[in-house]
């Protein structure tokens, strides 16, 4: 007996194990970092969120609990994903109600309608891999199985007992296992945003007419999509048994005003509040413009706006008190890392951006195959040497090589006319690199600077850097600056 308790027991650990391993991962160096943002809430202290947030990747684009918490002192947490069903909301409501005790629950109503006219339907209205990247993160328990059940029923071509055993799903991803499958525990102690993701750039030539509410009066409603009207109504009804306001809402996405008319009749046949920021008056009063913060999925601008405004709403219109919570001290310092990554991406000027390099977490890659000293001054050079490189490389003749990389473990460099294969690695051996030149065939040289796998210099004439962060563990920017101008122009690829 107990040898077959033995047996069983080691059994369910292995299969266990496997089964974590196998499953896809998603961090906070992915564009959407739903593990993060699940296995982060489960890590939150219990009864300390007053608002939650679900829907698609609008959602997850606009509603930042940072920028809440830092304004109005209201705790909030996202549990948006990408195109996220109902169906799954209304299941991860009831997870999170095991761990939090919510006043409010904001719920972005994009997926009610038909998701997209390209895109092959089942009545989940989203992809399989939508499903998964939410139900994978759940843990094991009768809620889980039962959610497994519905989502089958729903969509007959996935199999229920493979959310419990996600082997099933995914047995031939054993070859492309890497770092971060056996790396969740010091991936997701990093933390994220509290389920926010942070999305940047903007589109000059984008323009967009929000329409009139009164308007809406003349059109037929949008057709609603099922089972979602269904289980959008059940998620109203737990929210309204359980005594937490409901808020549905949309963001700037133009929608038609088709669709509002069909989710404002909704919303009031359920008896919630509705607020569309496709709305002229909402879209006029946070001050939104579609070519500064893009629409459907707003830039971190965008978001802020859109933030603010609801965190207001959630202070003075639904009562919400604020609170203190030291968590978002953590997440203050992780959104803090992002826009700085994101300020190096959009910098310019060759010294501004030698500047921000000087952080620890950085790794630095310098490349310059051919040309690249005629208009190199005084003030590039001594950045450089702030950053602990040391070679001269003013009045260097065409056709030198130099590179170099600058890690936790020093300064390594190189300068020389003759062919080079230069390798190492960073990280404790985990990130390798290699820089090549070869111009031993007259019509296929070869200037080649390569990180992480990825090819990162396409240009062979100025200085290229390539910088690596070593937390996220990720390349965060490529660059060239043709220091063979006067201007020293940037190109970021």
């Amino acid at each position: 007996m107990v040898k077959f308790v033995a047996f069983v027991l080691v059994t369910c650990l292995c299969v266990g194990m496997v089964n974590e391993w196998l499953k896809p991962k998603y961090y906070y160096n992915d564009v959407y970092p739903s593990t993060n943002t699940f296995q982060d809430f489960y890590r939150l202290e219990k009864n300390t969120v007053d608002v939650l947030f679900f829907g698609s990747s609008h959602a997850v684009c606009s509603l930042n609990p940072q920028v809440i918490y830092d304004t109005y002192g209201i705790t909030s947490y996202n549990l948006g994903t990408e195109q996220q069903s109902l169906v799954v909301t209304y299941y991860w409501l009831r997870e999170a109600l095991k761990y939090q005790s919510p006043k409010a629950v904001v719920i972005d109503t994009y997926m009610l309608h038909k998701f997209s006219d390209n895109y092959v339907y089942n009545d989940m209205n989203c992809s399989e891999p939508a499903v998964r990247k939410a139900m994978d993160n759940m843990r094991l328990s009768p809620l889980k199985w039962e959610a497994a059940q519905t989502i089958a029923r729903t969509d007959p071509t996935q199999s229920s007992l493979s959310y419990l055993l996600p082997n099933i799903r995914y047995h031939s991803r054993w070859t492309e296992l890497g770092e971060d499958d056996f790396t969740q525990s010091s991936m997701v102690t990093h933390g994220a945003l509290k389920g926010f993701t942070i999305m940047d750039g903007t589109d000059e030539t984008l323009t967009y007419t929000p329409f009139r509410a009164e308007d809406a009066e003349a059109v037929e409603g949008d057709i609603k999509m099922e089972p979602s009207a269904t289980y959008l109504r059940k998620t109203i009804d737990l929210c309204k048994e359980k005594g937490i306001q409901v808020i549905l809402i949309n963001i700037p996405c133009a929608e038609s005003i088709q669709r509002y008319r069909s989710t404002r009749d909704f919303a009031d046949e359920c008896g919630v509040p509705f607020y569309d920021f496709n709305e002229a008056s909402l879209y006029n009063a946070i001050g939104y413009n579609a070519a500064e913060d893009l629409l459907s999925h707003p830039n971190y601008h965008g978001a802020e706006k859109i933030s603010l405004y609801l965190g207001n709403l959630l202070a003075e219109e639904y009562g919400i008190a604020p609170r203190q919570d030291p968590s978002y001290d953590v997440t203050r310092l992780v959104y803090q890392h992002e826009l700085e990554n994101l300020q190096l991406q959009n910098t310019l000027e060759l010294e501004d951006y030698l500047a921000q390099l000087n952080r620890e977490r950085y790794s630095i890659f310098l490349f310059a195959p051919t040309a690249f000293s005629a208009c190199l001054d005084d003030d590039t050079m001594n950045a450089l040497f702030a950053l602990g490189f040391s070679t001269e490389l003013r009045g260097v003749r065409d056709g030198t090589h130099y590179c170099a990389v600058r890690d936790s473990a020093g300064t390594t460099e190189r300068l020389t006319e003759e062919d080079l294969q230069f390798t190492g690695s960073i990280r404790g051996g985990l990130t390798t690199y290699a820089f090549t030149v070869d111009t031993s065939q007259m019509t296929n040289k070869i200037y080649q600077l390569t990180v992480d796998g990825i090819a990162c210099s396409n240009i062979s004439t100025g200085l290229t850097i390539v910088v690596y962060d070593n937390e996220f563990k990720e390349i965060v920017d490529r660059v060239n600056f043709d220091t063979t101008t006067e201007d020293h122009t940037a190109t970021h690829y």
